[in-house]
């Protein structure tokens, strides 16, 4: 299997659990709000729905970069 780095402004397609459908998703960074906490992680590489602007997904490039954050909380 090939391992796939994305970068800010790459294309991609995912489903979207706003819009209930395969969407187009654009790359880009943006602050994730860390679940169950007050925890905010800035500039995270993440995928977003075009159509509503919903974080739709977390590349696995991007886990090491919250768990690092969640591990100091």
């Amino acid at each position: 299997m090939k391992k796939v780095e994305w970068n800010e402004g790459d294309i991609g397609s995912h489903e979207c659990s706003r819009c209930r459908t395969l969407v187009q998703t654009r790359y880009e960074l943006r602050t994730v709000q860390m679940q169950g906490t007050q925890i905010a992680v800035p500039d995270v590489l993440v995928a977003v729905c075009t159509q509503c602007d919903h974080t739709v997904q977390i590349p696995r490039q991007s886990i090491a970069q919250l768990r690092e954050v969640g591990a100091g909380k």
